[in-house]
């Protein structure tokens, strides 16, 4: 007699505003590195806290962390490649008058749906940086010190905060990261610019 055992896989829905969901992932992915060859950072991060969809993403120069409410549900910790996340946004736009997008993740596979039509992505297997709570919380502040920065890679906060929306700088100190405050609309966003070295 044969005993087949019982394999865990991972189960998971959410739904959430199409609209929303659009604005979430555009912003997002203009901090995932366009290298593909670093398939851990040309990806989006998704999962679900405290009743929101957050969305992050980073090159090793600037990170962001982007969250909308949920309608319904619960999403593991899953990575959606860039490329992925263009499929996801084009189908959402596809449907956002309708109002609503579902997520689903069955183990490695994350099916998005609206208006009955669906895609289905294989997420990723790869190391995600881990520290993005300790670099957008930490509290040490230095006196002002002299910051440079690239203004091509700071142009992605005027698209994500819309025309005649303010972006505000906080500067922490020579050599440390700049926060980026941005205004809240269907996102709340928490952004980090890194600085560059004055050669």
């Amino acid at each position: 007699m044969t005993t087949v055992s019982e394999s865990k896989i991972l189960t998971d829905t959410v739904e959430v505003s199409a609209v929303a969901l659009i604005e979430l992932l555009e912003g997002a992915g203009t901090h995932s590195s366009k290298d593909k060859s670093l398939r851990a950072l040309n990806s989006v991060q998704l999962e679900s806290v405290s009743g929101y969809l957050l969305a992050r993403s980073t090159d090793r120069y600037r990170l962001i962390e982007g969250r909308i409410e949920l309608e319904s549900g619960d999403l593991s910790t899953t990575l959606v490649s860039f490329d992925d996340i263009k499929r996801v946004i084009a189908i959402a736009k596809e449907g956002k008058i309708s109002g609503k997008v579902s997520l689903a993740r069955i183990g490695d596979l994350l099916t998005v749906s609206i208006n009955g039509s669906a895609i289905t992505l294989t997420v990723l297997d790869a190391n995600y940086p881990a520290s993005f709570d300790d670099l957008l919380n930490k509290s040490e502040r230095e006196p002002l010190g002299e910051i440079a920065f690239n203004p091509a890679l700071f142009a992605d906060y005027g698209k994500i905060a819309g025309k005649g929306n303010a972006v505000r700088v906080e500067f922490t100190g020579k050599g440390k990261p700049m926060i980026i405050h941005l205004p809240v609309t269907k996102v709340e966003w928490r952004a980090l610019l890194m600085p560059m070295r004055v050669i």
